[in-house]
């Protein structure tokens, strides 16, 4: 695979190569960040996504569609800002007032401090239509579809308020909108001090972790957790976009472990004897690899969440085979019933048995 532990960097805007999706498995084709990019910043190289640190304005518009967090900026945090909501006056989200661009949040962020807080979070869309940010519509397009994506969940459970939007400008002007502005100037002059961040580099970082359940799901699972005895449903006959629930077909796994090698946040993990899978959907990304890399199709994902499974942490086994000795290879393999023959040795003799028959049996 290489060395995929990098960090690309503009002068506040990092992009993690070791946390994205592309670098975990090779035949992802997430670039959910190129496409709504409004200035191109982003590109596929061989098959890897790159950051062009010259075309980078800093815009935060991209950090939001980032399924695995690879995308972070010096002078704002959603992260932090959702986990502050329920404690702040202030519940008016706005680019012109206390946040960067709302595509910074996902669904998942404005869940969370819509259960986190007796008041639901108001996204102020009056500046979207006619910012140079917007092309396409692409940026407010996707803003609008997270809201919705998060109101069709908040709804589903029942009494726990909506996320609302503001959709006319103001007329006077805002103060505090040229504050936060200064404040942002002053982050961006100290980074420019520093020669290693000031122009776009590729810095390797030998420490960087293999990438984990991103902290806005971990900040979702406890929003939920704490909001369950007000929750009037907490079992769904659907996903919401936002969760996975994974199945395994008993009669086509062949118990490979390539599903539990590549799951980039270990929501498939072997059970302990090996003979096994066990299944997390509290840290189950929806990613797909172990839908692609499962060469027999025995993986799918299925509709339907229970959110107290979900929040609790509390997996489930999917499959578990009895290993039994195969009478020709003499390899252990998962039985599934019928003779004790592996599916190498099966195929082999349908395939290969014309050879091996005696001439006074033609």
């Amino acid at each position: 695979m290489g060395d995929l532990s990098f960090v690309q960097k503009s002068a506040l805007f990092s992009y993690s190569g070791v946390n994205c999706l592309r670098n975990e498995y090779f035949y992802n084709d997430c670039q959910k960040c190129v496409e709504i990019c409004p200035e191109g910043a982003f590109g596929i190289v061989r098959n890897a996504l790159t950051l062009f640190g010259d075309k980078c304005i800093e815009c935060s518009a991209c950090i939001g569609s980032c399924p695995t967090e690879a995308l972070t900026i010096v002078n704002f945090d959603p992260n932090a800002f959702t986990s502050a909501f329920g404690e702040s006056e202030e519940k008016t989200l706005s680019c012109k007032k206390n946040t960067n661009c709302l595509a910074s949040f996902d669904a998942h962020h404005f869940i969370t401090m819509a259960l986190d807080s007796e008041h639901s979070p108001v996204c102020d869309m009056a500046h979207c239509g006619d910012c140079k940010l917007n092309k396409e519509q692409k940026v407010e397009n996707f803003i609008r579809a997270e809201i919705a994506k998060a109101n069709e969940f908040l709804m589903a459970c029942g009494g726990v308020g909506a996320v609302t939007t503001i959709e006319e400008k103001p007329e006077e002007a805002n103060a505090r909108r040229a504050l936060f502005k200064a404040a942002f100037t002053k982050v961006k002059e100290a980074a420019q001090e520093k020669p290693e961040v000031a122009s776009p580099t590729l810095a390797h970082q030998g420490d960087i972790s293999a990438p984990k359940v991103p902290l806005k799901f971990l900040n979702l699972k406890t929003a939920i957790k704490n909001a369950i005895p007000r929750l009037e449903k907490t079992s769904h006959a659907m996903n919401f976009g936002l969760f996975a629930q994974k199945q395994i077909e008993f009669s086509a796994c062949t118990n490979c472990g390539e599903c539990t090698q590549f799951c980039p946040t270990n929501a498939l993990v072997a059970t302990p004897d090996k003979q096994g899978i066990n299944f997390n959907s509290g840290d189950c990304i929806a990613c797909g690899i172990c839908d692609h890399i499962c060469k027999p199709h025995a993986i799918s994902t299925k509709e339907g969440i229970d959110l107290v499974q979900f929040a609790f942490d509390r997996g489930e086994e999917l499959v578990h085979y009895e290993m039994v000795m195969c009478h020709e290879c003499r390899c252990p393999y998962p039985y599934r019933g019928g003779d004790p023959i592996c599916d190498r040795c099966a195929d082999f003799q349908k395939d290969f048995s014309h050879m091996f028959t005696l001439a006074k049996d033609m």
